[in-house]
């Protein structure tokens, strides 16, 4: 029961707060413009002023709409939806707003069923965004960048997702942190993750910072570009057993260090006080259960797709399959337009010694421009596609070819017609999604004979569905 307007609520100095919307009291609360007080009733008239007064007010099924501005207030919701009422905040309609140098733009802890969207969250000192022990939280359509700063003690995370279960990140652009974008932890399960871009997060001063590092499991990772982030795109780590990484697009994680590091060569020709840094498109180490699938994966610095890590003895249970791996671990282009050997690990695909028991790799399609390690298998590295299917007895459907991606310097790794990777996926490959990673269902280019197998012969390997003019077939 609402008792904010009995004689409890005046002690706690809650009076005219709204009651439960289930109880009849408004729907919605209203913050900034003319007129507003903290002090007020949160009403169209007499909004509040701060965003974290209305996140003390709102409860079950009720809104919080904020007006155009910069605010500077921490938003750290005092109570918890449900299922079925979630409390939202999001800006009014066409409004802009702003979340600038708050210790967290928002703090959702012990409360859920809390959605967050359409926020421009920035600067913030701490995590822009930091959950703990909460279910059913929506983050969704919000930027939040240049949290922290890239010096050692000062850095922060995008978001920091900690003991969350059951809920949605999607559509969100994470940008321009000092430490990863999203990183998932402790025990965090049942999560989706889909259709974020996450880019140029960094440390600056040491190669920490990826995309999307998850160090929890049962996950699903789906439908995100991830590019020129200082350390891999997506990592899993241990914690991070059984993890769906589906239809996602890992290119150019890459950056500069402040300080020369043993890691590298040599300094590269143009920046002679730092080092390329980078590291995978996917990285998995220590990991069990998981699937990569569909995912295109080009350009990074180390090996595009990695397993390595996993204690010797014990079956992975890891599927990579349907993906396409192009150009990784070739070498690095730095700030004068030379190149040099990339440090660590090499090819588009790479499974270590201890990691190969229980894996099964096939259905990828992997190329290299240029002459370098096409696979690792092992402690065995191989220059083709061939030598490594004779030598591993896996890849068995997999193609070595180009696949005509559109434009991938500039970051566009859609399919053009008559790639190889069209019609040609294992449609039943474990978390083979029947949509690509902009939503596209799956169909059927008239202009080219199905090769795939599974449910549908006319999935595409990688993120990107071709969609030709006139397609036949669909998901069923």
């Amino acid at each position: 029961m609402a008792f904010a307007t009995g004689v409890l609520g005046v002690a706690l100095g809650l009076a005219a707060l709204p009651l439960d919307p289930a109880e009849g009291a408004v729907t919605t609360l209203y913050v900034g413009g003319a007129g507003c007080s903290d002090a007020g009733t949160g009403t169209a008239s007499v909004p509040y002023c701060t965003i974290a007064k209305a996140a003390k007010v709102a409860v079950a099924g009720q809104t919080v709409l904020v007006s155009s501005g910069t605010y500077a207030d921490e938003v750290f919701p005092w109570h918890s939806g449900t299922s079925g009422s979630p409390i939202v905040f999001r800006p009014a309609p066409g409004a802009s707003v702003t979340i600038s140098g708050a210790k967290h733009g928002f703090t959702i802890s012990n409360q859920s069923w809390i959605t967050v969207s359409g926020f421009t969250i920035q600067g913030s000192p701490r995590d822009g965004i930091y959950v703990y022990n909460a279910t059913g939280v929506t983050l969704t359509g919000n930027t939040v960048r240049t949290s922290g700063l890239r010096v050692s003690g000062s850095t922060a995370y995008g978001m920091y997702l900690n003991a969350m279960t059951g809920s949605s990140v999607s559509g969100n652009l994470v940008t321009d942190n000092s430490a990863s974008g999203i990183f998932l932890t402790n025990g965090s399960t049942g999560n989706q993750l889909v259709g974020n871009e996450i880019s140029w997060n960094a440390y600056g001063y040491v190669r920490n910072a990826v995309g999307i590092d998850l160090r929890a499991p049962g996950n699903l990772v789906k439908g995100n570009r991830v590019h020129d982030n200082e350390d891999s795109g997506i990592q899993s780590y241990p914690g991070g057993d059984g993890n769906t990484i589906v239809d996602n697009v890992s290119y150019h994680n890459m950056g500069f260090t402040s300080t020369v590091q043993s890691n590298c060569s040599h300094p590269p020709t143009g920046n002679t006080d730092g080092c390329l840094t980078g590291d995978h498109g996917i990285d998995d180490f220590g990991v069990t259960g998981s699937s990569v699938v569909g995912n295109t994966v080009y350009g990074n610095v180390s090996a595009g797709i990695n397993l390595e890590g996993v204690a010797s003895g014990t079956p992975t249970g890891f599927t990579i399959a349907d993906n396409v791996a192009v150009d990784n671990a070739i070498g690095c282009p730095d700030g004068a337009g030379g190149t040099f050997k990339c440090p660590r690990t090499r090819g588009n695909i790479r499974v270590d010694a201890t990691s190969q028991l229980g894996t099964t790799v096939d259905s990828d399609l992997v190329n290299l421009s240029t002459a370098g390690t096409m696979l690792v298998w092992g402690s065995t590295s191989y220059t083709s596609l061939s030598a490594f299917q004779a030598a591993s007895g896996q890849e068995d459907r997999g193609l070595q070819a180009d696949p005509r991606l559109t434009n991938p310097a500039g970051g566009d790794l859609t399919l053009q017609a008559g790639s190889p990777a069209i019609d040609s996926a294992d449609s039943s490959a474990p978390g083979q999604p029947a949509t690509d990673a902009a939503g596209r269902p799956r169909v059927d280019d008239p202009a080219t004979a199905d090769t795939g197998i599974g449910v549908r012969t006319y999935d595409d390997r990688g993120a990107y569905e071709y969609q030709p003019t006139t397609p036949t077939g669909g998901t069923p």
